[in-house]
């Protein structure tokens, strides 16, 4: 695998993984809120303004003031005195570890499956200006997640089997333009959202 014409197995590991943020299947760490965005940069984790900015990049400032001890609050419901929160916010929190890792490249994958359809748009109406200069690898079956990519890649059965932007894929008339198609009259009729291949996007 190249990374800028080098070879990434010639390269320190330990470098490597700090080039790059991932946002998968979130953990809920059993901290207090700065701890829990603090692990995403761990040399950053005294760095208030820092996970601050991180919070209100992820959207999750607001709620976080709103908590009883603000960024002081501990999390998990396990503990006593311990504040839980929705599957949205801890997300958001996930999120907010993203952002405060500061990473040349973000593979983020689904990265808004529990969020509602407006915080979705105002999350993803932000990242180009969020991530600018860096490279977004971005995984999800929710069309309307990927259409503003520079490239998206369809996978099928693990094939690529289209790429292009948006209105060339949809243009071309083949696999992401029926899916895309049928996903947005599933919407519109109030049906479930029609399954289809994986869907990847660089920006």
């Amino acid at each position: 695998m190249l990374w800028d014409h080098t070879d990434t197995a010639t390269v320190d590991p330990s470098s490597l993984r700090k080039s790059v943020a991932v946002f998968q299947d979130f953990c809920k760490y059993f901290l207090d809120v700065h701890e829990n965005i603090g692990v995403g940069r761990h040399e950053r984790i005294h760095d208030a303004a820092s996970i601050r900015a991180a919070a209100e990049h992820a959207g999750a400032d607001a709620f976080i003031r709103d908590l009883p001890l603000g960024y002081q609050t501990l999390l998990g419901p396990e503990f006593e005195g311990g504040h839980n929160l929705s599957i949205g916010q801890w997300q958001r929190m996930a999120l907010a570890r993203a952002f405060l890792r500061d990473a040349p490249l973000i593979i983020l994958d689904e990265p808004t499956a529990a969020l509602d359809a407006r915080a979705e748009h105002e999350l993803f109406d932000s990242m180009r200006s969020l991530f600018a200069g860096r490279t977004v690898l971005l995984i999800s079956h929710r069309f309307s997640s990927v259409r503003s990519a520079d490239r998206i890649y369809v996978l099928h059965r693990g094939q690529l089997v289209e790429q292009g932007s948006h209105d060339e894929l949809m243009q071309q008339g083949g696999q992401y333009a029926e899916l895309f198609m049928l996903q947005a009259a599933a919407y519109q009729n109030g049906g479930s959202a029609a399954p289809g291949a994986e869907v990847h996007s660089g920006s």
